[in-house]
């Protein structure tokens, strides 16, 4: 989901320059708990990292065996933060939409169920990968999945650059994240 957040930002950024907001109000966002998402952030890429490029370290097979609590943790840190800037519109978004995302990947095992059509290129591959458990965050949507609804269902295809599948909470966040920009960049007396 991280090229769907960066092309937002992007075309956030587009929409400042158009409507001549102030791109240096964004250096001076004011958020409660900022260490807090950032520990939420480094637990997912340090685990992420260590068990993808670093497996004969020590630490990767723990890792990997104990990956769901760290997921945990991270969203609960993620959430907690949000709701010390609950009076954000923008963080109430960014709150649903992780909340919703927990909430069905807390309901699967700790892993986010996709659904990957059969015509989708590589479609076998990408289920048997997913089924392997070699993924940390990600598991092939089954009939057993619990909300399925929740999962990442809504397929972006070609000629979308990033051929993939994302959740209702996916989007809220993608939304989130423009209307970060979009609030933080006005004048304060506008907001």
């Amino acid at each position: 989901m991280i090229h769907e957040i960066l092309l937002v930002l992007a075309l956030s950024l587009v929409v400042v320059f158009v409507r001549k907001q102030k791109l240096k109000n964004l250096i001076a966002v004011n958020i409660k708990g900022l260490a807090i998402f950032a520990a939420s952030f480094f637990l997912q890429f340090l685990a992420i990292l260590i068990t993808t490029y670093f497996t004969d370290f020590f630490l990767s097979g723990y890792i990997h065996e104990y990956f769901s609590f760290i997921h945990c943790i991270s969203y609960q840190l993620l959430l907690i933060g949000m709701v010390l800037n609950i009076e954000k519109h923008y963080m109430r978004i960014l709150f649903l939409g992780t909340l919703l995302n927990f909430l069905v990947i807390m309901l699967n095992g700790m892993k986010m169920p996709v659904y990957i059509p059969m015509g989708y290129e590589n479609a076998i591959e990408n289920i048997q990968y997913l089924q392997s458990g070699k993924d940390l965050i990600h598991t092939a949507m089954t009939e057993d999945t619990v909300l399925r609804i929740l999962g990442d269902i809504i397929v972006l295809s070609h000629p979308y650059p990033f051929p993939k599948t994302i959740s209702i909470g996916d989007i809220l966040l993608i939304i989130g994240f423009g209307w970060f920009v979009q609030e933080e960049t006005q004048d304060k007396e506008n907001r």
